[in-house]
């Protein structure tokens, strides 16, 4: 019915059959409704339905059959998948061989926890990943390692990395060591952990390490919630230092026990523009933390948007003011 149709966002239906075509470059499907499992009938009909599309360059849609995964393998044109499954168990993926997606750059899950992502990592091939992002409900301890055992397969290609889970499910301890697990994807830009559980360990020894390993790194965020913080401004600085094209940070951090000399001559990083900066405590001294960032990160105009940084953000544009008033009497004179 629609034979040049190139775009479709469409809840599977039986409907659905009219408008997958050969034709499709970008496919969005979901279930129709979002509270419950896709039906066996459903994964049926959405699995012959894209088997016969062969010039997808984009595909997001629940899990497959191992027929369908099969046929995209195949897909030269195919650079992009996002499976989205919330509710349900996912069909058995097994197969008799590991499929190679050659072409694929972008693969990412919005899931309820790791295990059909890593079943997908262990059983398919991306020799050209550059970008992997997974947001789940729960992270299981017992899933986790797995699951960046399953990653690190694409350590020399990723370049991209989002690890995004609401809570994180171990009975024997709340921390989860996930830094180190990164440290030999020595090509990653961007770096974002988050974890609204309180777990992600991270302090100067561990940032110095991750820092020293990701030498192209432009965007790091570690996102935790409410954990006391390790990190402190000596070591933050000491960090960032090696990694010169670092140009967005997020981290928590120590603002009231300060462990450098604001009067101190500056090593200064040019390159960070964006700056985030999260603590569990009262921020301290506001006139002295905006000093510290003034003379250490002097592209830096704000630090984040959380309220309680509002002060120092005051003094940071008294300082800049200041500053230009004396370039302009110096220039002038």
């Amino acid at each position: 019915m629609f034979p040049r149709l190139r775009w479709l966002c469409l809840p599977i239906s039986k409907y659905l059959g009219l408008f997958l075509s050969h034709t499709l470059h970008h496919c969005h499907v979901f279930p129709g409704d979002p509270y419950h499992a896709i039906s066996v009938d459903q994964l049926f009909t959405l699995s012959y339905h894209v088997r016969l599309c062969n010039q997808l360059v984009t595909l997001s849609c629940p899990p497959l059959d191992w027929a369908t995964w099969e046929h995209l393998s195949n897909l030269r044109t195919l650079v992009k998948i996002k499976v989205c499954i919330r509710h349900g168990t996912p069909p058995r993926l097994l197969g008799p061989h590991i499929l190679p997606f050659l072409h694929l750059t972008t693969l990412s899950f919005s899931v309820n926890n790791a295990a059909y992502a890593t079943t997908m990592l262990q059983q398919l091939h991306f020799p050209s990943l550059k970008s992997f992002w997974i947001d789940m409900d729960v992270l299981a301890s017992t899933e986790a390692e797995p699951l960046f055992c399953a990653l690190s397969h694409c350590k020399q290609t990723l370049e991209r990395l989002t690890v995004i889970f609401e809570e994180y499910d171990d009975p024997q301890s709340k921390s989860l060591t996930v830094i180190p697990q990164f440290l030999s994807f020595t090509q990653l830009r961007s770096l974002h952990l988050s974890s609204c559980d309180s777990c992600i360990h991270l302090d100067n020894d561990l940032l110095l390490e991750a820092m020293s390993a990701w030498p192209h790194i432009q965007t790091l965020k570690i996102e935790d919630c409410i954990i006391a913080p390790s990190v402190t401004f000596r070591g933050l600085f000491t960090a960032i230092r090696q990694c010169p094209q670092l140009e967005s940070l997020r981290v928590l951090i120590d603002t009231v026990n300060i462990d450098i000399d604001p009067d101190a001559e500056p090593i200064q990083h040019t390159s960070l523009k964006k700056l985030h900066l999260e603590a569990s405590e009262s921020l301290g001294n506001a006139e002295v933390l905006a000093r510290i960032i003034f003379k250490w990160l002097p592209c830096v105009d704000q630090v984040s948007y959380w309220e309680a940084w509002h002060e120092v953000n005051t003094h940071l544009v008294s300082l800049r003011t200041a500053a230009l008033h004396d370039i302009g009497a110096t220039l002038n004179t």
